[in-house]
């Protein structure tokens, strides 16, 4: 989990630890305030927004939970973001048609791309 927490995009660790402060969940560290007080003596827990917290500050957070259930949740939130990039990524792509598509290969090429779009688009019914 710790390398997905150093991998993940700032913004999905801002989401996991707004959601782990409304559920009062606490880690090694404490809760988030308690965190912010002991690791941040410029400021403290007077600027407890997430999202305007540096990356390292915040995945240092997240990594000292350690309960399972805790860890779960995490992974959870991480896939949720996953899946709303990959959907938004599709969105963007669905818009293409086979004839705005370049290829750098031949005219084959081309063929077997509207084929295999052919090919996915169509519904398989099984008559007995």
């Amino acid at each position: 989990m710790e390398e997905k927490i150093d991998t993940a995009d700032k913004k999905v660790l801002a989401d996991i630890v707004k959601l782990a402060q409304k559920r009062g969940l606490k880690g090694k560290l404490g809760d988030w305030k308690e965190f912010l007080d002991s690791h941040d003596k410029k400021f403290g827990a007077n600027l407890s927004d997430p999202s305007k917290r540096p990356h390292e500050l915040l995945a240092t957070f997240l990594k000292s939970f350690s309960k399972e259930e805790d860890l779960k949740f995490f992974d959870n939130i991480m896939r949720h973001h996953e899946n709303q990039y990959m959907l938004e990524r599709l969105k963007d792509k669905s818009h293409e048609s086979p004839e705005q598509v370049r290829f750098s290969g031949d005219f084959s090429a081309k063929i077997l791309f509207r084929f295999v779009v052919n090919f996915l688009s169509w519904i398989i019914v099984v008559i007995k």
